[in-house]
């Protein structure tokens, strides 16, 4: 194992369901971390689709419904961007409780996704940026564990469209995670049947985790805000389950 997964899953260990753990520590009702690919897998226009995609959902009506609905009306919010040997932090950690909260966030993932883009440069043929499922996950666990919130439930949301290959897989990095009862949850774009079965099997998991698929990039903002929501207000179940619209069925 990495040394980054070891560091990951002891802290984690300690943190994960401590909602009130310091005094004076803002609580949230779940702490999600989303980790969006932008391997050489996902052409630049269609990385820019996720990142849009994730500014409106954001901001969607329903999702700040399902956040005020919560007992303590606030969530902990992070995004990275991740591939092989880099995961670009794109949203620091914030709290969303309000409309003003979410387009604050939404405007800056944005803003550095755009500072990201500008200052990225090609890879060359001969060393493609790979597609690092497992450096991910680890890279996740280790923002759960930094998180200034604390919070009874843990998210991690992974976006992408391929498979690992980098070497490790992303398995045991999966396992480390649920192993502390953090979620993992996936959403796959393409309706491609064999990469929604490898995510069931090797990505997601944890109290009630899920796969969604984007099927069309008019769909990303629909999928990813429907994604929040059953983040926000989902009640952990005891088995992985799918859900029923723009899913993998089980």
């Amino acid at each position: 194992m990495r040394p980054l997964g070891w560091l990951a899953i002891i802290v984690l260990g300690c943190v994960l369901g401590q909602e009130d753990a310091a005094a004076g520590e803002l609580v949230t009702d779940v702490n999600i971390v989303t980790a969006i690919d932008v391997s050489d897998s996902i052409d630049p226009g269609a990385t820019a689709v996720e990142v849009e995609g994730m500014a409106a959902a954001i901001v969607a009506p329903d999702v700040l419904r399902a956040i005020r609905a919560g007992r303590h009306g606030r969530v902990g919010f992070a995004v990275f961007a991740w591939r092989d040997g880099a995961f670009p932090e794109l949203v620091s950690w914030t709290a969303i409780a309000t409309a003003e909260d979410a387009a604050a966030a939404s405007d800056g993932l944005r803003s550095a996704f755009g500072a990201f883009k500008a200052s990225d440069l090609p890879s060359p043929a001969y060393a493609p940026h790979l597609t690092d499922l497992s450096g991910a996950i680890d890279h996740a666990a280790v923002l759960l564990l930094t998180a200034p919130y604390a919070a009874k439930r843990s998210v991690i949301n992974v976006i992408g469209n391929g498979w690992d290959n980098v070497g490790e897989g992303p398995r045991a990095a999966r396992d480390r995670v649920i192993a502390e009862s953090a979620t993992i949850n996936g959403v796959v774009l393409g309706i491609d049947p064999v990469l929604m079965a490898y995510y069931r099997s090797h990505v997601i998991g944890g109290p009630g985790a899920f796969l969604l698929s984007v099927r069309e990039p008019a769909e990303m903002a629909e999928v990813l805000a429907r994604k929040f929501i059953y983040d926000i207000a989902l009640q952990p179940a005891a088995d992985t389950f799918a859900l029923p619209v723009n899913t993998a069925s089980q």
